[in-house]
């Protein structure tokens, strides 16, 4: 019975590596960051955070470095089961190769239209030289796949955009608030895309 409750257990820790990499790159780099006990520095913030400035100046790697990073104890505790349950049931569902690609590739679209509307819109030029740090932006992107790809997609996602939109009128953070909604919505659109093709697939089988 124990054997099998080990290979059952082993089993279901592989179905889900790229979740367990993930926490753990997540946590060993907001150790080294000193994020576990305190805030992360400003110097560590510029250095390691995404932003319109350090784009500009070429550091692509910025585009991952920042999404291992939280700004202190609190962010890191939601982000680290934000991570664990958005992740894990995308890789659960779909494979731990699709999850990692959909996380990175919608995570990085996102925050490259977001970053694209703070150099382009005028109105936002006063938030070019800010860096940010987080996963959230892959994980709202993973959220608007699975929805999209159930029965519920559009009031699922009506309902996530009213909440990101109630939570912005009671602790305003524009930028954090507007890339949820892009990174939603984005995701949104690959799930559709992946939904109509699988519909097709079926469809052509004989």
């Amino acid at each position: 019975m124990n054997k099998r409750i080990l290979k059952s257990s082993a089993r279901g820790l592989g179905r889900l590596r790229f979740t367990l990499v993930f926490l753990g790159v997540m946590l060993v780099a907001n150790v080294l960051a000193g994020t576990v006990f305190g805030p992360l520095t400003p110097e560590l913030l510029s250095a390691w955070g995404i932003g319109v400035d350090p784009v500009r100046d070429g550091q692509i790697a910025r585009f991952v470095t920042a999404i291992f990073l939280s700004h202190g104890p609190s962010m890191l505790i939601r982000q680290f089961i934000f991570a664990a349950t958005v992740i894990g049931t995308v890789e659960w569902l779909w494979g731990s190769w699709r999850a990692m690609a959909l996380f990175f590739g919608i995570d990085i679209s996102a925050t490259t239209i977001l970053l694209s509307c703070i150099a382009l819109v005028p109105q936002l030029a006063g938030s070019e030289h800010i860096n940010d740090v987080g996963m959230s932006m892959g994980g709202f992107g993973l959220i608007g796949v699975l929805l999209a790809t159930s029965r519920v997609r559009w009031i699922g996602l009506a309902v996530v955009s009213l909440g990101v939109g109630v939570k912005y009128a009671l602790v305003p953070e524009p930028l954090a608030d507007g890339g949820h909604i892009i990174a939603l919505w984005v995701g949104a659109c690959v799930g559709q895309v992946w939904s109509r093709r699988a519909a097709l697939a079926v469809g052509l089988r004989p």
